[in-house]
């Protein structure tokens, strides 16, 4: 009777054990094959293919021009930390400011000359500047301004990360800062409009 008892707790035993190697193997094959789909859908860059604006130039022109940097929005290493793989990989870095050579404004401060504070979004100038034409009152790029065109508030819809519309959200929209701070709408205490300010009006 004992040793039947003993027989049944050691093949137990092994079921327990043979199905945890099973279970282990299956969570690392399917690890495996997660990173392997990962790794083909990045590009020569080392960055997703289909957001590479070295792959897919046409990005630059669609995305834009980011005026707090002075560099095209798709290739602002401030704005998408995530780019500066690709930069690496094309051996132009440098470590010391931790960012592109060709955005490095500590090392070139030539480069200081595009940033255009308040524009985001508009049309890439030329080596020489913009027009000024392109920006309204509030300071920012006429067609990405809330202010100027009210339809903006309803087409772009709602942020409900931080409660506001996404036309006029400043935590996704740093460049909507400006237009708020022309409208003296702005909490200088919590760096936020005092019309979203949570900490002053609860």
């Amino acid at each position: 009777m004992r040793i039947g008892l003993r027989l049944i707790v050691a093949l137990l035993s092994v079921l327990v054990i043979f199905s945890f190697i099973v279970m282990m193997t299956g969570c690392n094959d399917s690890s495996a094959t997660a990173t392997a789909e990962a790794a083909n859908n990045r590009c020569e860059h080392e960055i997703k293919g289909e957001s590479c604006p070295f792959c897919h130039p046409e990005l630059i022109v669609e995305e834009g021009f980011c005026g707090a940097h002075g560099f095209p929005e798709a290739l602002c290493a401030q704005c998408r930390p995530a780019i500066k793989v690709a930069f690496r990989a094309q051996n132009d870095w440098c470590n010391e400011h931790k960012l592109p050579e060709s955005q490095c404004v500590n090392c070139d401060p030539d480069l200081a000359t595009n940033i255009q504070p308040g524009v985001h979004g508009g049309s890439i100038p030329s080596e020489h500047g913009h027009s000024d034409d392109t920006v309204c009152v509030h300071t920012i790029e006429s067609a990405q301004c809330p202010f100027c065109d009210p339809s903006l508030v309803d087409s772009e819809g709602f942020c409900n990360g931080h409660g506001v519309p996404e036309a006029l959200c400043v935590k996704c929209r740093p460049f909507m800062q400006a237009a708020f701070q022309v409208k003296g709408d702005w909490c200088s205490e919590h760096n936020t409009p005092e019309t979203q300010c949570e900490i002053c009006s609860p």
